[in-house]
C-alpha cells in the first residue's frame, strides 16, 4: 500500500489490512460482542461465526473443520505443536528440522534441547533448498517429527512438501510445516501431501494481526500450551478472538480467487527489480531459488552494511527489511544465509524486499532508482 512519498516493501513481515477487511471488521464490532464459550444468543452468534471461519480455513488446505485450531499467531501455533507433542511423547525425544527454519521453530527446538531432546538439521543447498532424501538418514527409532518450512521467510525458497510427506509417512513419523509465507498464495492439500500438522497466520494475507491457525490431523494428541477454560476443543484455552478470526477467514475468501493473477503480477515486478539491480549495481547478487515465491527478493551487496542501507532507504520513504521481522533488534548476520554457505562479506550487506497486493509500477520504479543510488552512497561509509 502506498502513502504519499512512502512505499512499502515489507509484505513478508506484515501485509496491510485489505480495505474490504477493515470495513468487515468495523461492521462486525458493531453487531457481535459475545464470548463464544457462553450459552446465550450473543455467544451462540459468535460461535456460529467461529464455526464458519473454521470451515473456510480448513477448505483452503483440504482439511476437516474439526482439525483447525485458532490461535493468536503462527508463532504460538508452532510453539503449541512442537512443545505440545514433546510433552505428550517424551520418549520420542528426537526432532528433525531444516537448517533454514523460522525462529519460532528453531528457537523452540533449542528450548527442547534443554529438557532432553536432540535435534538434527537437514542441510540445504546454496539456494536454501533441502534434498528430501537427506531426511531418511537422519531418522532414528526415537524420532518424533520432521518440521520443514514450506516457503522460507527470508529467501522465498519453496520446499518439496510432497516428497517430505511421503518419506515421513513411510517412516511412521509426524510431518509439520510452517506454511506462513505460502498459505493461500500457493495451493496445498494436506491429505494429498501427507502433512500432519500445519501453521499459518492472518496478517500475511491482508487480514488483521492477532489471528493464527494450526491444522492438527485428527487423532494426533498434544499437551496444551495454554491451560484454562478448555476453548478450541481443549487444545488452546483463552477467550477466542472471534473478530480477528472471522476477518482471517474473510481474507482467505478474498485471496484465493485472486491468487493466480496476483502471483503473475508480482512475478513480473520481481523480474524487473532483480534484472535492473543486478545490471546497475556492481558486486550485487540475489539469494534463494530463482523459482521460489516471487513475493520475496533477497539481495546482497559487497562492501555494504545492510542495516545502513535499510535505514537510508527508509529516509527515502522506502520500507524494506534486513531479514525476518521476528528477529527485530538482533543485528547479526542471517542464520539462513549462513546455512546456504553465503560468505560473511555478502551476508552483512543483505536486504529483503517483499511485494504484495498494493505494490504498484510507480513504487517499483522508485525503489529501483533509489536502491541503485543508495548502494553507491552507503558503500562510501560502510
Amino acid at each position: 500500500m502506498v502513502q504519499k512519498n512512502r512505499f512499502y516493501f515489507d509484505y513478508a513481515a506484515n501485509t496491510p489490512v485489505d480495505p474490504e477487511i477493515r470495513r468487515f471488521l468495523a461492521e462486525f464490532y458493531e453487531t457481535h460482542y459475545g464470548n463464544s464459550a457462553g450459552i446465550h444468543h450473543f455467544a451462540r452468534d459468535m460461535r456460529e461465526v467461529l464455526d464458519r471461519a473454521r470451515v473456510v480455513v480448513a477448505k483452503a488446505i483440504g482439511a476437516g473443520s474439526s482439525e483447525i485450531v485458532f490461535t493468536s499467531s503462527a508463532t504460538e501455533s508452532n510453539n503449541m505443536i512442537l512443545k505440545g507433542l514433546a510433552h505428550k511423547y517424551p520418549d520420542k525425544n528426537h526432532i528433525i528440522i531444516s537448517s533454514v527454519e523460522h525462529s519460532s521453530v528453531f528457537e523452540v527446538t533449542q528450548f527442547l534441547k534443554t529438557i532432553g531432546f536432540s535435534v538434527s538439521f537437514i542441510p540445504v543447498d546454496q539456494n536454501g533448498k533441502i534434498d528430501a532424501d537427506e531426511i531418511e538418514g537422519l531418522i532414528r527409532p526415537e524420532t518424533l517429527l520432521v518440521s520443514v518450512i514450506w516457503v522460507n521467510n527470508e529467501l522465498g525458497t519453496i520446499q518439496p512438501l510432497e516428497e517430505i510427506g511421503s518419506i515421513c509417512r513411510q517412516a511412521g513419523i509426524l510431518f509439520h510445516t510452517d506454511a506462513v509465507q505460502g498459505f493461500a498464495k500457493l495451493p496445498v492439500n494436506v491429505r494429498e501431501t501427507n502433512i500432519d500438522l500445519l501453521t499459518a497466520s492472518s496478517h500475511k494475507i491482508y487480514g488483521p494481526l492477532g489471528a493464527g491457525m494450526a491444522y492438527i490431523k485428527e487423532g494426533i494428541k498434544l499437551e496444551p500450551l495454554l491451560h484454562g477454560g478448555g476453548h478450541e476443543d481443549g487444545k488452546r484455552s483463552s477467550t477466542v478472538n472471534v473478530p480477528a478470526i472471522a476477518a482471517f477467514a474473510k481474507a482467505v475468501e478474498l485471496y484465493q480467487p485472486a491468487a493466480k493473477t496476483e502471483f503473475e503480477r508480482i512475478k513480473k515486478f520481481r523480474q524487473k527489480i532483480v534484472q535492473s539491480v543486478l545490471e546497475s549495481v556492481p558486486d550485487s547478487r540475489i539469494n534463494g531459488d530463482p523459482d521460489g515465491l516471487p513475493h520475496i527478493i533477497n539481495l546482497s551487496f559487497k562492501n555494504v552494511d545492510g542495516e545502513l542501507l535499510a535505514i537510508y532507504l527508509d529516509r527515502k520513504g522506502i520500507a524494506v527489511s534486513t531479514g525476518s521481522a521476528c528477529s527485530t533488534g538482533k543485528i547479526r548476520a542471517s542464520r539462513i544465509l549462513e546455512a546456504c554457505n553465503v560468505s560473511v562479506e555478502w551476508r552483512k550487506g543483505t536486504i529483503r524486499i517483499s511485494l504484495g497486493r498494493f505494490t504498484t509500477d510507480e513504487a517499483v520504479d522508485y525503489l529501483i532508482k533509489e536502491l541503485v543510488n543508495a548502494v553507491e552512497k552507503v558503500r562510501k561509509i560502510s
